[in-house]
């Protein structure tokens, strides 16, 4: 079975999720390794127009795990910031995988409220069953569907087809074929601190979806 960011169940529970004030905002001075660096991918969407990959830091992921994200730039300054931080966030997520630790500071970095304890809880299960991930990850068409000074809203799509779970010991993958599943239209609400970061608070996603295959 593939790893997904949450169950169909979680996704539609979810969607109701609303913003709450989180007390362990990260200091922008409290900066996660390589963050500084800018890396990017070549391969655009072959179900969008192609765009620009986004520049996101070095999370230093292992060379088994490809995470493309299409850049989707505005040209509107605070949209481009939004869609930068949730950029990272992405990565972020990759990494959590990576780690299996629900201490880490990617988690507290990025992700507040809900969303942050949902991964704590995934994080734990995905440990207990001694799985991490492997493959590809794909986002693109993300929009800023809305934004406030310290609130916004941006969807986006995703291709899981290439992504698997990977056993720990064994190394063995647990390889599926692709299905209208892979892939996912999420929805995720952001918050903005008082260091002038965006956290991301809550989240959902409606696998297979049309729009984005």
């Amino acid at each position: 079975m593939k790893h997904r960011t949450m169950s169909v169940a979680t996704a539609l529970a979810a969607a109701a999720l609303l913003l709450t004030s989180c007390s362990s905002d990260s200091d922008p001075e409290d900066k996660i390794k390589g963050a500084e660096q800018e890396v990017s991918s070549d391969s655009p969407s072959p179900t969008a127009s192609p765009s620009a990959s986004a520049k996101v830091a070095d999370f230093g992921l292992p060379d088994d795990i490809k995470v493309e994200i299409e850049s989707n730039t505005t040209g509107n300054k605070a949209k481009d910031q939004i869609l930068k931080e949730q950029a990272e966030a992405i990565m972020a997520r990759q990494r959590l995988y990576v780690d299996l630790d629900p201490n880490s500071r990617y988690l507290t970095r990025y992700y507040a409220g809900e969303a942050r304890d949902f991964y704590v809880a995934d994080i734990k299960k995905s440990k207990s069953e001694g799985r991490t991930i492997t493959g590809t990850y794909r986002y693109y068409d993300r929009k800023v569907e809305q934004n406030t000074d310290d609130r916004a809203i941006v969807t986006y799509c995703e291709d899981r087809s290439k992504a698997f779970a990977k056993d720990i010991e064994s190394g063995k993958i647990q390889k599926t074929e692709p299905s209208p599943e892979d892939f996912i239209r999420n929805t995720a609400t952001l918050r903005k601190t008082e260091h002038n970061t965006w956290l991301v608070q809550s989240f959902r996603g409606k696998t297979s979806a049309k729009e984005c295959r």
